[in-house]
């Protein structure tokens, strides 16, 4: 029997499914053929479309990173017995249906650092934190607590360079439907500083500010304030948000930026290279590299921004070239998840 393709317009809502839009849940994957034992190798893009009335899920190609024509091909679909549409019961069978198509999922939930926990994500997917300590890490410990929130990935979240392939399927547990606490905003945090009675007494009696006495943990904010940036994920298409940004000069005298960005639904990490180049040229350039980091070398690096005074402030950026060799350093050698030069004129 031929099954009926499913609609790529939703008629209830006046949408279709394209990145951006979180209607029709969407969400982007690697996958991997199962031949391989060890690294992945033959990487392939693949989106995957979750549906509620009725309940499925439905992964195609896409065309991102092969020229055959098959954008948009199915490559199977599953109908999850259970209500509950991105619960960690369907992640399981999406994976057992993957995998009896040869194709293994190359995200955190199947890398071998990755350790389940009760918590989930606001799509009701399954979390874990990461367990890697690598060669790319400082074997100093990390700045924060072993079982912060901060080392939570979604189990579809983007897999990083350190991923590895699992030995067995990690099964969860618990039943609880718990959800991790967002990340403080810069902007809730410093209205409380420059609004309210205390923050103002504060100033006047020449206090420092709450959070020059607090952890670095707990003086990490989004700097994006109460929105965030207008870049989607590159797994879900939800929105990211920054946590911490280094600003340096190139030897040509250019401003580079290096930021830390964490998506709010899925925890996936990505380090952003930016060069602007309008300063110097009348070209109006700018070049950018995204990398995807595991958890704690997105820590790392933000620690090491923390260690700098007015990071993200360009006026001070010609004196920060030890910094700028370090964060070159770090990245030496690591894939890159995407590169743009863009000429405004």
């Amino acid at each position: 029997m031929v099954q009926e393709p499913f609609p790529r317009f939703n008629l209830a809502t006046m949408s279709g499914v394209f990145p951006g839009t979180r209607t029709l849940v969407y969400q982007r994957v690697r996958l991997a053929p199962r031949a391989a034992h060890s690294e992945p190798a033959g990487l392939r893009w693949a989106r995957i479309l979750w549906y509620t009335d009725p309940p499925a899920c439905r992964v195609e190609w896409e065309g991102r990173s092969n020229a055959s024509g098959e954008e948009g091909q199915e490559l199977l679909r599953i109908a999850p017995p259970a209500p509950a549409l991105l619960g960690q019961q369907l992640a399981d069978a999406l994976a057992d249906a993957l995998a009896a198509a040869g194709w293994q999922l190359v995200s955190c939930g199947s890398c071998g650092h990755w350790q389940p926990l009760s918590l989930h994500t606001a799509d009701g997917l399954g979390t874990g934190r990461c367990q890697f300590r690598g060669a790319a890490v400082q074997p100093a410990p990390l700045p924060l607590s072993a079982d912060s929130t901060l080392l939570v990935q979604s189990a579809l979240a983007l897999s990083c360079a350190a991923w590895t392939r699992s030995g067995e399927k990690c099964s969860q547990e618990t039943q609880e439907r718990e959800t991790m606490a967002p990340i403080p905003r810069r902007a809730e945090r410093e209205s409380d500083e420059r609004w309210t009675w205390a923050g103002q007494l504060r100033r006047w009696l020449g206090r420092p500010p709450t959070a020059d006495r607090q952890s670095w943990e707990e003086r990490l904010v989004e700097r994006s304030g109460l929105g965030a940036g207008a870049d989607p994920c590159f797994a879900c298409q939800g929105r990211i948000a920054n946590l911490g940004a280094l600003v340096v000069a190139t030897p040509e005298g250019d401003k580079e930026t290096f930021s830390v960005w964490r998506c709010r639904s899925c925890y996936t990490y990505y380090l952003n290279d930016w060069i602007d180049r309008w300063e110097r040229t009348d070209s109006l350039e700018t070049e950018e590299r995204v990398y995807r980091l595991s958890p704690p070398e997105a820590i790392e690096v933000l620690a090491a921004i923390d260690q700098v005074l007015y990071a993200d402030h360009p006026a001070r950026r010609h004196g920060r070239g030890a910094q700028r060799d370090w964060m070159l350093s770090f990245l030496a050698g690591r894939p890159v998840l995407s590169h743009q030069v863009r000429q405004g004129r």
